[in-house]
C-alpha cells in the first residue's frame, strides 16, 4: 500500500505568477475606481446645473417700461446700478438657479447663471472700453454685451442669490469674480466672453495681467 501510493503522489503545485502587465492594469483600474468615486461624490456633493432657460424664457420677467433704467458712466456708481434692478434680478436669478439645479446647492446654482450669461449673452466689442457699464436689465433686453457689461450682469445675478461679487478689470477687458459662502473661501473666476472657460476658468494671459477690482 505504501508503495502504490508512494507511485501516486504528485509534484507540488507552483502558485501562477502574472506577469507586470496585469500588475499595472490593476494598479490603474483601482487608481480609476478610486477617482470616479471621488468625483461621484463630489458630484451628490455639489452637482452640475443643466440650464435649459433660454434669453427669451427670460426676458418674461423684465418690466414692459423699461427705457432708459440708471446706466453707470463710473464703477464707483455700479451698486447703485444694481441696487435699482435688484427686485426683477432676484426675480431671474432664482429662476435660472432653481430651473438648472435638482437641489438647493449654492455651487451649483452659481455655475447655472454663470453659464446662462456666457451661453445666452452674445459679446459685442466695444473699442471704448470702460466708458460706462449697462445697466444689467438693458443687457438682458438686448441680449447682447461687451465684456464690462457681461461682467456686471454676472455679478448682480450672483448677488442675488447671496454671493459676494466683484469686477476685474484690466487692460482692455473685464470680468466678474464670486465669492461663494462656506466654498473654498475664495474668489472665482466667470469669464462669461470666454465660450470654452467653464466655471472658475480663465486664459492665462488674462489671468497675468495687472489687476484691479471694483466690489458692488
Amino acid at each position: 500500500m505504501d508503495k502504490e501510493a508512494s507511485e501516486m503522489s504528485f509534484d507540488p503545485i507552483e502558485p501562477k505568477k502574472y506577469s507586470p502587465f496585469y500588475r499595472f492594469v490593476a494598479v490603474i483600474s483601482a487608481i480609476v475606481l478610486f477617482l470616479l468615486s471621488i468625483e461621484g461624490y463630489f458630484y451628490l456633493i455639489h452637482p452640475e446645473p443643466h440650464v435649459k432657460l433660454t434669453l427669451a424664457d427670460v426676458q418674461t420677467f423684465l418690466p414692459n417700461d423699461l427705457e432708459e433704467p440708471f446706466t453707470s458712466h463710473s464703477p464707483d456708481e455700479l451698486r447703485q446700478v444694481v441696487t435699482e434692478s435688484e427686485p426683477v434680478l432676484k426675480q431671474i436669478a432664482n429662476r435660472i438657479a432653481s430651473d438648472s439645479c435638482w437641489k438647493a446647492d449654492p455651487v451649483c446654482q452659481s455655475k447655472a447663471l454663470f453659464y446662462f450669461v456666457r451661453d445666452q449673452i452674445n459679446y459685442v466689442s466695444d473699442p471704448q472700453f470702460h466708458d460706462k457699464l449697462e445697466n444689467p436689465l438693458i443687457t438682458l433686453k438686448t441680449g447682447g454685451a461687451d465684456c464690462e457689461d457681461m461682467a456686471v450682469l454676472v455679478a448682480a445675478l450672483e448677488k442675488a442669490i447671496g454671493n459676494d461679487a466683484r469686477l476685474v478689470f484690466i487692460p482692455g477687458h473685464a470680468y466678474a469674480q464670486v465669492k461663494i459662502p462656506d466654498y473654498k473661501d475664495q474668489w472665482l473666476n466667470m469669464e462669461a466672453t470666454c465660450k470654452t472657460c467653464g466655471f472658475n476658468q480663465i486664459p492665462t494671459d488674462t489671468l497675468l495681467n495687472n489687476k484691479e477690482f471694483v466690489e458692488i
